[in-house]
């Protein structure tokens, strides 16, 4: 018995391709779609294990908008059991963390490569994530950390602004601003660590919410790019966190 795709990219030379790697595998790709109302579509038709799609599919066919993540939260919220592997390349390398966050999905980078690729899907049938695997836990902390951010697209001379974090985990954060931040905006961040260096990393905004009672935002933040020796001191700090009794909770900022 075959696990059955739909793999779901504008380009008809990917979505070849694509098909071409499942081949010989237990994977067969039984549908595509060129943008997000033909992916329904054939979502609700084929009832598919998984859909591979590209992050830079237009929602429509002849009208522009809700494609990205977007499209990805609205399949996601309405087939919650569906595999979803991202395929993305360097133009929406910044979109990838808030579709892993919406889908619980795993990426693969194009060009495709048939080992990445399987990988992928094995990942996504034994419950693993695109970040680093399932089972990832996050705190609330008792006490806030100071964070330090610029947008990306911040100027030399542009002061940093300031936040407090209130979560943590191992794929993201939440903070509290004054700032209204966009949502899909990408930051340059340093964060406070009692007794260590700050933690710096590049972080997407994937919710603003506003706090009207305090006049700020509560703002979840996904790791963009994230040093593996960073990721290692997160890491630990996050361990020592729950060891302390600070309150545990679930994945999902």
């Amino acid at each position: 018995m075959r696990t059955t795709i739909i793999v779901a990219d504008k380009s008809a030379e990917v979505r070849k391709a694509f098909s071409g790697l499942l081949s010989g595998t237990p994977y067969e790709v039984v549908g595509e779609a060129t943008d997000g109302d033909a992916l329904f579509e054939a979502i609700d038709l084929l009832k598919p294990w998984a859909i591979a799609i590209d992050l830079l599919l237009p929602g429509h066919a002849n009208k522009p908008g809700d494609g990205g993540n977007s499209l990805v939260k609205k399949i996601a919220d309405k087939y919650p059991k569906l595999k979803v592997l991202i395929l993305h390349s360097g133009e929406t390398v910044h979109l990838v963390m808030g579709a892993i966050s919406l889908s619980n999905g795993v990426r693969v980078r194009k060009p495709l490569q048939r080992d990445k690729v399987l990988e992928a899907f094995t990942k996504l049938a034994t419950g693993q994530d695109g970040v680093g695997g399932a089972g990832q836990m996050g705190v609330k902390l008792k006490k806030a950390l100071l964070m330090s951010y610029k947008n990306v697209n911040d100027g030399f001379f542009t002061k940093k602004r300031e936040a407090m974090t209130t979560d943590l985990s191992e794929t993201g954060i939440s903070i509290q601003t004054e700032e209204k931040l966009a949502k899909g905006a990408v930051l340059n961040i340093e964060l406070d660590l009692p007794g260590e260096a700050p933690l710096k990393a590049k972080m997407q905004a994937i919710r603003v919410e506003p706090l009207v009672d305090l006049k700020r935002f509560d703002v979840g933040l996904n790791f963009v790019e994230l040093a593996q020796a960073e990721k290692e001191r997160l890491k630990a700090f996050t361990r020592r966190l729950m060891e302390r009794g600070t309150n545990v909770m679930k994945p999902g900022l």
